[in-house]
């Protein structure tokens, strides 16, 4: 509260006769008891915990997240502490295992918003708040495998007549709790189950410290070109990047960083050899060298892995996080690898020779090792060459908000649905008030739309985060920001879906291009928001895109199909000065590359997903020795042999140290099977098949975890996955 100036214009000793004192202390009263009531609101204010739809981002600021989340805590444990206080013969569904459910909803809400703003906004003041309640946040989950009460109310339970005849999805509610406390060890003994506590919450903690040196010696690089010259060979959309971003940065020329957007054109296209290799080895520093090195923390996390895989009577970590995944164990997915390495490794080499011949003829010199700062660079011009293709003739076509109006449209084809964009609100002060029919965003370079039915009625709500920033995590990803479920009143709660990306920005004489790789990514993070807000599954733990790991990827990955087809390119893929849509040349063109160094690309995906792999399968022959020297000969088929060693990217590897991918980075590529078969069946009926579409709406995408996922496949394709067409789709067929 401002007391004003002209609210009280009198000092107490001249106060005029038309105030008596008595009425001035009054006054003075009432002045003071509301401050005090002011404050007193202001102390019971927690914005993290304000359950609504859409959310006052602009109210969640770093200073309320220790009281916030401290309260989230609170709240959540007393849930926790009902249930666990039941009489053993009052015990129902409704009461234990549902309640159960929605007990750690408090914290549940409260940390997801703060862990997507450190992703989307990180500051020092957020980081050193977020950082100051994760140990006690994990504290928390881990302190619910001690809860010997609670666990002994949720196992009476199963015991009981009403639990022996549930049925569907109350049945598989009931078997995942049970599953999920054991799979933590609740039946271990006490002292281990401690122990499994400490651990929980120092690899939260160094994970969290994974992150943050990724994020940090990443931005901890910049060069500076004041002549365009030096910049020769870069496409004119990533010039004019460059120098937005160093007017961004008060500075004139050109800014170079190690965002991966630009950088990556860098190395793709840039003619000096010196700049490229002043590139490459700035990248090399990232989450490598101190004051950001991960060297301690990757050891520390992979030995604390271990150790809590075999407290739970597992033999190696990937057996243990695995074990409710469609592999089941590390064995199999690691077979899963080896084997697809095995069919690609003569592409691989193949390739290799390709392009090492290439570079000998192309720059008139004796047939040798590329260097590593040249690989991304001559395989451009090879491509072109081969397919006098230039990717960056695509760039024209794909104008950012074209690319997602056909976005919407392809959903509207193959699901009936419509999203329609609302006015979006920021602003840097809690106190201004939204304004009517309009939705706060965290930044102002955030979208919000609305997804309706045919019929008209809702759906859920989208973010759309797109371009880079430094205070943003590199990559793309989609967060459940809200979750669909059906509350005991039967009230459909409505989901919400973040797609968060880093895509090229605009500048000042050009709109936002992409490249046909970046709309690639924006339809991969929108088959996952799809998957989110389709879910129809009435609890929130099993609904969208809450399945296993290894099957998460196929809505995402299979609606990357529809940016090479030319019926669904037709909707959106014009050019942006003139409309015209994508001529039939260069379509071709970009069809024909689409497996240029394919072999080589299969063989990128499968090194990840080996090295993660043998990390937390065979750790084992990693433990107590530099991790680099042993990936160094088992990757050595899986990687290209440069003219010196290039370290791999263990030490700055988010999936799986950062992530939730540890021991599951191939499910990228098991899910690319099933989304290169599953395809067929759109393009046997037409690639924009509204009947296949609303198949696999209903079959897939609506499920969510209420049934294996290997059942929901066969259900929708009627026998199991075929691995061929992933093969004959990259081109890596004789």
């Amino acid at each position: 509260m401002i007391l004003h100036k002209n609210k009280i214009e009198t000092p107490v000793n001249k106060i005029n006769s038309c105030l008596s004192m008595r009425q001035f202390i009054l006054m003075m009263l009432f002045f003071v008891c509301n401050f005090l009531k002011a404050e007193q609101v202001q102390e019971n204010y927690h914005p993290f915990l304000v359950d609504e739809d859409p959310i006052k981002w602009h109210t969640l600021l770093p200073k309320y997240i220790e009281s916030d989340i401290s309260l989230a805590i609170d709240l959540s444990q007393k849930n926790i502490d009902e249930i666990a206080s039941l009489p053993l013969n009052k015990l129902t569904f409704k009461n234990t295992i549902l309640a159960f459910e929605k007990a750690t909803d408090p914290l549940d809400m409260a940390w997801s918003y703060v862990s997507h703003l450190d992703s989307t906004c990180n500051s020092d003041e957020l980081r050193v708040e977020h950082n100051k309640m994760l140990p006690r946040v994990a504290e928390f989950g881990a302190n619910i495998l001690l809860n010997d009460s609670l666990w002994l109310r949720i196992k009476a339970f199963a015991k009981t007549e009403e639990a022996k005849n549930l049925e569907g999805i109350d049945k598989k509610l009931l078997n995942d709790t049970l599953d999920s406390f054991r799979d933590i060890g609740a039946d271990l003994p006490r002292k281990q189950r401690k122990r499994i506590k400490e651990i929980s919450i120092a690899i939260s903690q160094k994970a969290q410290k994974f992150t943050e040196n990724v994020l940090d010696s990443r931005n901890a690089w910049e060069k500076y070109v004041d002549d365009v010259e030096a910049l020769k060979g870069l496409p004119p959309t990533t010039i004019d990047v460059l120098q937005e971003d160093a007017k961004a940065h008060s500075r004139e020329g050109y800014r170079i960083s190690l965002n991966p957007s630009t950088c990556g054109k860098c190395m793709q296209y840039l003619e000096s050899e010196k700049l490229r290799e002043e590139i490459f080895r700035a990248s090399l520093t990232v989450g490598c060298d101190d004051p950001y090195s991960n060297r301690e923390i990757v050891e520390d996390i992979l030995k604390l892995r271990d150790e809590k895989a075999k407290i739970l009577g597992h033999k190696t970590y990937a057996n243990y996080a695995l074990k409710r995944r469609m592999a089941k164990n590390g064995s199999t997915a690691l077979s899963f690898v080896e084997n697809l390495h095995d069919r690609t490794l003569k592409f691989f080499v193949r390739d290799i020779d390709d392009l090492e011949n290439f570079r000998a003829e192309f720059m008139g010199i004796e047939k040798s090792r590329l260097d590593p700062w040249e690989t991304s660079y001559i395989s451009e011009k090879f491509r072109r060459a081969k397919f006098d293709f230039d990717e960056e003739q695509l760039r024209p076509y794909f104008q950012l908000e074209n690319v997602i109006s056909g976005l919407f449209e392809v959903a509207n084809r193959l699901y009936g649905i419509k999203f329609v964009e609302q006015p979006t609100f920021f602003t840097n002060s809690e106190n201004d008030a939204v304004p009517a029919g309009m939705i706060s965003v965290w930044h102002e370079d955030v979208k919000y739309f609305k997804a309706f039915e045919e019929n008209g009625d809702y759906i859920g709500g989208l973010y759309m985060d797109i371009h880079p920033r430094e205070s943003k995590h590199a990559g793309g990803w989609m967060s459940d920001t809200r979750s669909g479920y059906l509350d005991e009143n039967n009230d459909w709660h409505y989901p919400t879906a973040t797609i968060c990306t880093n895509l090229t920005p605009s500048t000042e004489d050009t709109p936002s291009l992409l490249s046909h790789r970046e709309v690639e990514t924006l339809f991969h993070e929108f088959g996952h928001a799809l998957h989110h807000l389709f879910g129809k599954v009435k609890y929130a733990s099993m609904n969208g895109a809450n399945t296993a790991w290894d099957f998460v990827e196929l809505p995402s990955q299979i609606m990357e199909n529809f940016c090479w087809e030319r019926v669904s390119l037709d909707i959106f893929a014009r050019h942006f000065e003139t409309g015209e849509r994508m001529p039939e040349e260069l379509l071709e063109k970009m069809i024909a590359a689409k497996n240029h160094m394919s072999g080589s690309g299969m063989m990128g995906q499968l090194c990840f997903a080996k090295l993660d792999l043998e990390l937390h399968q065979k750790y084992e022959n990693y433990a107590n020795i530099y991790i680099e020297d042993r990936l160094k000969q088992v990757l050595e088929t899986y990687r290209m042999t440069l003219s010196e060693y290039v370290p791999t990217i263990t030490l700055s590897f988010k999936h799986i140290f950062g992530g939730g991918y540890s021991a599951g980075y191939y499910s990228y590529k098991w899910a690319e099977v099933l989304d290169a078969d599953a395809f067929n069946k759109f393009k046997e009926h037409g690639v924009l098949s509204r009947k296949v579409g609303n198949e696999f709406r209903e079959k897939i995408l609506s499920k969510g975890d209420s049934e294996e996922a290997d059942v929901l496949y066969r259900d929708f394709m009627g026998r199991d996955p075929d691995i061929e067409p992933l093969f004959i789709r990259s081109g890596l067929v004789d």
